[in-house]
């Protein structure tokens, strides 16, 4: 059963929690465009740094909030302490964004107040309009906090992960009768047997060469059980963003 079945309307839910399986501890300095979503004060999902007044995320993260509820903590390397905590003003969602597939599964947060840049609060890079950057077998990483095993509990310190891409077709194979692999998404899988990105590390954020090319959404198990991760395309969702920060 895919575990975003379970995330519906439902923050507390233990799906929800961002989980990295086997990744390595990680600096914020070394990822300064993580931050982690607050929801009622605690962390929920991750995100993405894109401007000073704006972070990317999953809409399935925020698609039940109201922008009071949330924050996010900026530049720290631990998910619940430390760092710059911020006020959300106002959230949108993807137009055509449909829960029951998590299609065009992207949210832009616009912040209360400006973030100011340093050594742990940089903006990503963001692809270029109509790019295309998902090829098969190009590497990437996933950063977010998480446990160190499959129903673990979570770690406070930030975690990354290598993971490859993979091609469409393999990606829709894999997932025949489980979920529908849309335009709007693309496959990867951890490079290193037993390490995974699971549970959706709902929101975070997929990178390669300093590119946000995905924001994490959903999969099914984890952790080498033969499925790829799925993210959502950012090159292909690119508009959303250009449309609501001008970037």
């Amino acid at each position: 059963m895919k575990y975003f079945l379970a995330i519906f309307f439902a923050f507390a839910a233990a799906e929800l929690k961002p989980l990295i399986v086997g990744g390595s501890k990680v600096s914020i300095e070394d990822y300064p465009y993580q931050i982690a979503l607050l929801y009622g004060g605690y962390r929920n999902c991750g995100g993405s740094i894109i401007s000073r007044n704006h972070v990317v995320t999953a809409a399935h993260c925020v698609s039940s909030a109201r922008a009071s509820e949330l924050n996010i903590r900026a530049n720290s390397s631990l998910c619940d302490s430390g760092g710059t905590v911020v006020n959300i003003s106002s959230i949108t969602i993807h137009p055509n964004y449909y829960a029951p597939r998590l299609d065009n599964d992207i949210a832009i947060l616009t912040l209360a107040e400006s973030l100011t840049y340093g050594p742990g609060i940089q903006p990503v890079g963001l692809p270029e309009p109509g790019s295309n950057l998902i090829s098969n077998g190009r590497e990437a990483v996933v950063s977010c906090w998480g446990s160190i095993s499959e129903g673990g509990a979570s770690s406070p310190k930030l975690r990354a992960v290598n993971v490859s891409v993979v091609s469409m077709e393999e990606c829709r194979a894999d997932y025949r009768g489980l979920g529908h692999i849309t335009d709007s998404m693309f496959c990867a899988g951890a490079i290193d047997s037993g390490k995974s990105a699971c549970n959706g590390d709902s929101g975070g954020p997929v990178v390669a060469d300093k590119i946000l090319i995905g924001i994490v959404s959903w999969g099914h198990g984890c952790a080498g059980r033969g499925y790829p991760e799925v993210h959502s395309n950012m090159a292909y969702l690119r508009n959303l963003i250009t449309q609501t920060t001008g970037l």
